[in-house]
């Protein structure tokens, strides 16, 4: 199994799946389902490889926006119904050099992750943990979205800060904007004002 410890150990190609308010972040997870055949074929290329998979979003004017989040497939599901159920652990962030479409029907690109380099080495939290929560208190409560917040009070704050970042009903460009934070301070620090901002809006409950 290869450890990610520098961008030389990671492809200047990789497979992209674009997928709108999808994030996926560096040492963060994402479960999917994959159903479409183009992607059902890159899913079985990819697990048939590295097991590398580049999450991207589609563009409000463009195909897709210029910067997605690699992973790597660490557990994956067969189902009857001919659909794979996967599980990307994120890895580095890129930059989209360029792209075409392979003849199995999905979109490969050539990347750069030189503008990403913080992704792959150790993070220092600088954020409070007691003003986050109480921030995303405040955003639940008048999203109405409902929680267990004894898990989330002892949950570590990175994961906690990843796993929220990923699961809120944000819009695809408020997503987007904490997929290009610098670091894990800065994505906190966006969180807080996207929650302090987004005080109202349809109710919507996360599992």
């Amino acid at each position: 199994m290869i450890n990610y410890k520098s961008i030389k150990d990671l492809p200047q190609e990789i497979p992209v799946f674009p997928l709108k308010n999808c994030l996926l972040l560096p040492k963060g997870c994402l479960k999917l389902n994959i159903f479409e055949p183009r992607y059902l074929n890159m899913t079985d290329d990819a697990i048939s490889s590295n097991r590398l998979i580049g999450m991207i979003q589609p563009g409000n004017k463009t195909k897709f926006y210029n910067i997605g989040c690699v992973g790597k497939i660490i557990h994956f599901t067969e189902t009857a119904e001919d659909k794979y159920l996967i599980e990307l652990s994120g890895i580095c962030r890129y930059n989209i050099i360029s792209h075409k479409v392979t003849k199995r029907g999905y979109i490969q690109t050539k990347v750069k992750y030189t503008d990403f380099l913080q992704d792959l080495t150790r993070e220092t939290l600088n954020i409070n943990k007691k003003k986050f929560l109480s921030a995303l208190k405040l955003y639940f409560m008048k999203k109405n979205i409902e929680t267990d917040w004894k898990i989330i009070q002892k949950a570590p704050l990175d994961l906690l800060i990843r796993s929220i970042a990923q699961a809120c009903p944000f819009t695809s460009e408020e997503k987007q904007m904490l997929l290009e934070a610098h670091d894990i301070n800065k994505l906190a620090t966006n969180m807080i004002s996207l929650f302090e901002i987004n005080s109202a809006g349809e109710t919507s409950k996360i599992n």
